[in-house]
């Protein structure tokens, strides 16, 4: 049973050791950056402890984020309701990281961690509420009947151990929507502890992508087995 997975969000932080940022060595960067067409952004401040650059989002503001926030510790990525792709989101991230790798006083990457959040549409009913709560959960009226009211949101959350060559650790949300109740929304945070050197960049993308995965073939398959529509 196939879905039109949806993503509305990716993000990722990639972690290094403590350094002191040189405003200079930023705007370098932000001016590299702005010239390409694999991570380019338009804007440069400068925020405590770093810089962040961005690019101006249109539609209702707060709706769509596209920027990076280069801190003392760590490089965040975030594209968010921005139309971003799945491919567009890994070129962005192994430019940044190698240009940053480059230009700025980090040697190493010590650990990265991925979100991809995306929305579907459940087949067996027009209600994500529904769906949690009746479906997956199997609760009657009875079992929430103790509180003032029926929940506006229902969600599960699940976390795994390390697993895998790299020892990954996986953490799942699967809940209604709450901007489309016809909609559920689905998370998957990787989280990844191997040292990444400039010359293993690519390994960055490669988990990116196992995040990625681990929601488009096992989160997917999970909530599939609930799905399915009542025959007479």
């Amino acid at each position: 049973m196939g879905y039109g997975l949806r993503s509305i969000a990716f993000l990722a932080e990639l972690i290094h050791p403590p350094v002191q940022h040189d405003p200079r060595n930023l705007q370098r960067l932000h001016s590299e950056l702005f010239g390409s067409s694999e991570c380019s952004y338009r804007d440069f401040r400068l925020i405590a402890g770093g810089a962040q650059f961005s690019n101006a989002a249109g539609g209702v503001p707060g709706s769509q984020v596209s920027c990076a926030n280069l801190l003392g510790d760590r490089i965040q990525i975030r594209e968010e309701q921005t139309g971003c792709s799945r491919e567009d989101f890994v070129t962005r991230v192994e430019h940044m990281a190698k240009t940053s790798l480059q230009l700025l006083p980090m040697k190493l990457f010590l650990a990265q961690q991925y979100a991809v959040r995306s929305v579907i549409n459940p087949h067996s009913t027009t209600d994500a509420r529904e769906f949690m709560l009746r479906t997956l959960f199997g609760f009657d009226e009875a079992v929430t009947e103790p509180f003032p009211g029926a929940p506006t949101l229902a969600g599960l959350r699940l976390a795994f151990p390390p697993s895998g060559d790299e020892n990954a650790i996986y953490n799942v949300r699967v809940e209604s929507f709450s901007n489309d109740n016809r909609s559920l929304f689905l998370e998957t945070v990787g989280t990844f502890g191997q040292p990444v050197q400039p010359d293993g960049v690519a390994s960055l993308v490669q988990r990116f992508e196992a995040t990625y995965d681990f929601m488009q073939d096992r989160l997917l398959d999970f909530v599939s087995q609930f799905d399915v529509e009542e025959t007479e």
